[in-house]
């Protein structure tokens, strides 16, 4: 079992834990047990409902040109922002700490 720590939309620090691949990306693992409704396109990467900023850790998974072309139209590219519809749940976010944005 692994976990990550985030801030939700009220600022409240919380932790989720997962096994990797038990959800397809981080934002089907918080709409399903932690959070309401989010992500709007249902994980395309077209609207950025699903941004998170990256606080502590990195995610190695390289950007796709839809989570780029939607960052970009929201200034959001290059801030350690992340859309977690495209982040897959992978043992690698063990630890990770973002703040959903």
């Amino acid at each position: 079992m692994y976990s990550l720590t985030y801030f939700d939309e009220f600022d409240e620090e919380r932790q989720a834990t997962f096994k990797p691949n038990e959800y397809y990306s981080l934002m089907e693992l918080l709409f399903d047990k932690y959070l309401e409704d989010w992500g709007e396109c249902k994980g395309r990467a077209w609207c950025g409902t699903c941004r998170v900023q990256i606080l502590e850790g990195t995610i190695t998974e390289v950007m796709g040109v839809d989570e780029i072309e939607t960052l970009s139209k929201m200034n959001e590219a290059g801030k350690d922002v992340r859309l977690a519809c495209q982040i897959p749940l992978t043992a690698a976010l063990d630890k990770l700490v973002f703040k959903i944005v």
